[in-house]
């Protein structure tokens, strides 16, 4: 048998593109292999889910199409929603494919440039839309939550790339304005952030305190810009207290009393042996004065 020469056959044109940057790109690591570096890996990951996640879309589309029209020949109104939808989604994996590939600058910073990021943020939107419509239609196949698991595995990829305008980065910093409120930004999924505002110092601390962060919340600390602080829904309030906890003045100074918050007091804990009784010294926490003030003081425990 003879062979005249190997041609390789891809559906998409894009793919061609996809293999060339990569092969393009391994090339110039082996060449440079000091050019290996923690972004580099983080865009060949982002990329490589993002090619992974393109064929996974257009499997699906065409997947529901087949089933849509094999069940009984006609495609129903909500059918054709789920159908749309597909199409869109795949859409814009291409497109944000072509946004990774394209020479427009997205690999020149040495940090994450906002318009890479906002574009995951849309690839998501699009993603969650055809969930909500597939809901609707009462069908959520396998290759649906293949598509979730490449989101989130590329959102973990951006969540260890530094930058303030990348929102990925900033999954449970805190974040204080202007007006001195202080929120929290959560993650509720691939590309969906919201920003929680604590009520008080207090909260701020507790919450701190419960994420087993210790003592000085200000360490995780962001600064961010106002416009990227809008560009996240606000969710509903964080409001903590230090009911039930051993707590102590935050500083350095010898002999600061102990003190039990009990129905909304602060009670003295009365000697080392009652310390002991509830835990001992690992379960005090460190609170500043101004928060410890707004419990007036009561009887000690004895």
């Amino acid at each position: 048998m003879r062979y005249k020469g190997a041609k390789l056959c891809l559906k998409h044109p894009h793919e061609c593109l996809t293999l060339a940057f990569i092969f393009l790109l391994l090339s110039l690591l082996l060449l440079q292999p000091e050019a290996l570096t923690p972004q580099t890996t983080r865009e060949l990951a982002i990329l490589s889910l993002g090619a992974d996640l393109e064929k996974t879309a257009s499997a699906l589309a065409e997947s529901s199409f087949q089933y849509f029209k094999g069940r009984t020949g006609v495609i129903t109104e909500k059918e054709q929603a789920v159908l749309f939808k597909s199409e869109a989604f795949a859409a814009s994996c291409r497109l944000f494919l072509r946004l990774m590939q394209e020479g427009s600058g997205y690999f020149v910073s040495s940090y994450l440039r906002t318009n890479l990021f906002q574009a995951f943020v849309y690839l998501s939107r699009s993603f969650y839309e055809l969930e909500a419509e597939m809901r609707q239609a009462g069908v959520m196949p396998y290759l649906l939550a293949d598509c979730r698991r490449l989101l989130e595995r590329m959102d973990r990829e951006f969540a260890s790339w530094p930058a303030e305008d990348n929102l990925a980065y900033l999954h449970q910093k805190y974040i204080k304005t202007a007006k001195d409120t202080v929120f929290m930004i959560e993650r509720r999924g691939p590309g969906l952030y919201v920003r929680h505002a604590f009520k008080n110092l207090e909260s701020l601390y507790r919450y701190n305190y419960d994420l087993k962060r210790g003592k000085d919340p200000w360490k995780y600390l962001a600064v961010v810009s106002e416009e990227v602080l809008r560009s996240m829904p606000e969710a509903e309030p964080i409001e903590l207290s230090f009911e039930g906890c051993l707590v102590m003045e935050l500083g350095t100074g010898p002999n600061r009393p102990v003190y039990l918050i009990e129905k909304g007091k602060r009670r003295p804990i009365s000697s080392p042996q009652v310390l002991q009784r509830f835990g001992g010294w690992s379960k005090v926490m460190e609170i500043p004065l101004e928060v410890l003030r707004t419990y007036p003081e009561g009887e000690p425990v004895v």
